[in-house]
């Protein structure tokens, strides 16, 4: 879904015109995932996350009644407790406090909370001056920015911006050396903790059974905002409220290693109720050498409605660690300015809607890729691209698709129509299409092809070329003799869904797959009836239309008489397998249906290294060197990374030179790269950079998607790598096989 306004538009093209703040995303998050894989070295990170989320659970599912606990057992200890049902009522409630207390400065650590209700503009209105004491805070204060992350909130700007701007607001000359840089912010922000009136933090955790609140820090700044002024407030959301201090060490073990990527925070910080001493006489006296005055403002804003919302609940479970912008594809491309509101990244997108309503979120959810990379580090396993895809389609329910997206899905949700107009497109293309079969211009799409070709709509689809295989004719096929040995699916029957794309666009990658499974000695049938999974609807919030083709590929397939149905998409296969599940949560019987199919329905690199069970072949010369993309859906949905490097090593015997990060996206996201050329061009580059620089003339992949992405690009840069699917590689390794009886080829090797 693109942009819908033109100001969220033209903000997109200056954050990828900013070539100084892209280079420091990419410097700082790729340092923060090596840094974060060596924080949880030797850790069981899904018992971690699991029992994190058992625990985050249960507080939720107790949440109105651990408020109430809460705020006993603060008042009982001194503390003022307000429940601030909206964002104005906590604004209200802390700019009186300040007026009635003539307070003229108040520092602040790092609070969202606080920029959830953009507390700041309402105390500077009540006459007072806020201090930023965090360090990224301060620096985004100076530059009249807000935070674009939820750990780092100056994330996006370079050493030397930095240093520029403290040399501009200060009036002196500041060099670009973080150590400086941090002794300048010491310098400068001494005074203000000594002489505050008010001191405002958040908090990462508040007990109920004590009413203490629980802040885990690096710099030292909150215990200064908290203890030297007279009056603490904390903002603290009801999300955070735990049972008991039982609840604070999974916390404090997972938060430093899936923020900082540190095994432990510098400091995590107690505090119940306000500063006492009672050493004269046993007399309880407030204020020894704290504050005076501990507010807590216990913040509502949606959170109990969100609890009862079956689609955001999970967003509640989220610890703030920013875990999931570091890994975001499209968030190192343009920071958290643009993806997001006030909470930023991918977390951020059900909180926006959460707290501040779908149409502060229309514009930014379209910027997720759906790679999933979110939901495989969040320490509390939270389904991250499955609420940004149920935020999209409220947003399309509310306020509309595009028309073209609109209507392209109404013509393709029925297959007739769908296969008219997709014969036509490439009836359309052909003219326009260069001789490798690639677009490189495209009408009325601003900028398509300029950074990637377009792989052009195959005049003879797929389906077309294997009717042969159409059923039921097909079934009284004998299966082929098995050309790969040590084959364990001889003689078994195989339906082939290649989904879409290979359909349409790269039927010889369909060819190639046929070839693959025939050599493990199976028979292949093609059901003409096939049309399309769905997926490319779901992604874009058309959840009408995507229930539509789900209901029509369940009932084409569980009509297929067939041992296994096998895909080269996992796209599709994870559609099939998992989002249906989800899809149809509120149909049962289609639940069903969807999850006896998906009982049968395997990706070809599983059916391969799990069912068919390939070992080693006698090839009549080595495979080539080759670097994989592991694919978003292979490698974060489906769990896939050992088993193809097993075939591409041991089966087919090539040598395998690694990319760095090879499961990073590649930005292709269906129509996300249609939505967002330049942007999904970024991220692309960076993909096309780490494969060049293995040095391998070959680009292996199991995604139909990734590889019309990689191979677009490849082509417009005139780059001489090869982008090949695995069935390809697969399917050229066989003419090493063909011709040479089974008892003959060792022989034929070692000759």
């Amino acid at each position: 879904m693109p942009a819908r306004s033109e100001a969220f538009q033209r903000a997109l093209e200056a954050a990828l015109a900013n070539h100084a703040q892209r280079e420091a995303l990419e410097r700082t998050l790729t340092r923060y995932r090596q840094r974060r894989a060596e924080a949880f070295a030797g850790l069981d990170f899904a018992a971690l996350r699991s029992d994190l989320r058992r625990r985050k659970e249960a507080a939720i599912a107790r949440l109105p009644e651990l408020v109430e606990q809460f705020r006993r057992e603060a008042e009982a200890v001194g503390a003022t407790v307000y429940l601030a049902r909206t964002a104005e009522d906590a604004r209200r409630y802390v700019a009186d406090l300040v007026q009635q207390r003539g307070a003229r400065l108040v520092v602040k650590s790092k609070s969202m909370a606080t920029e959830e209700i953009q507390l700041n503009e309402a105390l500077e209105h009540a006459g007072a001056r806020v201090v930023e004491t965090d360090l990224g805070e301060w620096i985004v204060q100076l530059a009249g920015e807000r935070p674009s992350h939820l750990i780092g909130p100056a994330i996006h700007k370079s050493r030397e911006q930095i240093a520029e701007l403290f040399s501009r607001v200060l009036g002196r000359p500041v060099p670009p050396d973080p150590p400086q840089l941090v002794e300048v912010a010491r310098q400068e922000l001494r005074r203000a903790f000594i002489e505050a009136d008010v001191g405002i933090t958040g908090a990462n955790a508040a007990i109920a059974e004590t009413g203490t609140l629980v802040i885990v820090t690096n710099e030292g700044n909150a215990e200064l905002v908290a203890t030297l002024p007279p009056i603490h407030v904390a903002i603290v959301g009801i999300d955070k409220i735990v049972p008991s201090l039982d609840d604070i060490p999974p916390l404090v073990r997972a938060l430093p290693r899936a923020g900082a990527g540190q095994k432990m925070t510098v400091r995590v910080l107690f505090l119940t109720g306000p500063t006492r001493t009672a050493d004269i006489e046993i007399q309880l006296v407030r204020g020894a050498h704290g504050p005076r005055e501990q507010h807590i403002v216990l913040l509502d804003n949606g959170r109990l409605a969100a609890r009862e919302d079956p689609e955001l609940i999970d967003a509640l479970y989220c610890i703030r660690c920013g875990a999931c912008s570091n890994v975001c594809p499209p968030y190192q491309v343009v920071s958290g300015h643009l993806f997001g509101s006030i909470y930023t990244g991918p977390i951020g997108l059900p909180l926006t809607a959460i707290h501040h309503g779908l149409e502060a979120v229309a514009d930014p959810q379209s910027l997720c890729v759906s790679c999933n990379a979110c939901e495989t580090v969040c320490p509390v396993a939270i389904p991250i691209p499955r609420l940004i895809l149920d935020v999209r389609a409220r947003v399309a329910e509310k306020l509309g698709l595009p028309f073209l997206k609109r209507a392209a899905l109404e013509r393709w949700s029925d297959p007739r129509s769908g296969d008219r107009w997709a014969r036509l497109a490439a009836l359309a293309a052909a003219p326009l299409a260069d001789r490798d079969g690639f677009l490189r211009s495209l009408p009325f799409v601003d900028g398509a092809t300029s950074e990637r070709h377009l792989v052009a709509p195959a005049r003879r689809p797929l389906r077309d070329r294997l009717r042969h295989l159409a059923l039921p004719a097909a079934l009284d096929r004998p299966a082929p003799e098995p050309l790969l040995a040590g084959s364990q699916v001889a003689g078994k029957t195989v339906a082939f869904f290649p989904g879409c794309l290979i359909d349409r666009l790269l039927p010889e990658m369909g060819e190639a797959t046929v070839r693959v499974l025939e050599a493990c000695g199976c028979r292949v049938v093609f059901p003409l009836e096939q049309h399309c999974c769905g997926l490319v609807a779901s992604n874009a919030g058309d959840r009408p239309h995507a229930l539509e083709l789900a209901r029509q590929t369940i009932a084409v397939l569980e009509r297929v008489e067939a041992d296994w149905i096998v895909t080269p998409s996992t796209s599709c296969y994870a559609a099939i397998a998992q989002d249906y599940q989800h899809l149809f949560r509120n149909e049962p019987a289609w639940q069903e249906r969807a999850a006896r199919v998906a009982e049968r329905l395997v990706d070809l690199v599983t059916f391969l290294d799990r069912v068919a069970r390939l070992g080693p072949q006698d090839w009549t010369r080595p495979g080539p060197t080759v670097t994989y993309h592991d694919s978003c859906q292979s490698a974060n949905a489906l769990g896939l990374r050992e088993q193809p490097r097993r075939l591409l090593t041991e089966v087919l015997g090539c040598t395998i030179a690694e990319m760095q990060e090879s499961s990073f996206c590649c930005g292709f996201g269906g129509t996300f790269s249609l939505d967002y050329p330049h942007l999904s061009a970024a991220i692309l580059e960076r993909k096309l950079r780490t494969a060049s620089e293995t040095g391998a003339p070959v680009i292996v992949a199991d995604n139909p998607g990734c590889l019309m992405q990689i191979r677009g690009g490849l082509h417009a840069h005139g780059n001489p790598q090869r982008a090949v699917h695995l069935a390809e590689l697969f399917a050229e390794r066989l003419a090493d096989l063909a011709g040479v009886p089974a008892g003959e080829r060792t022989a034929h090797a070692r000759a």
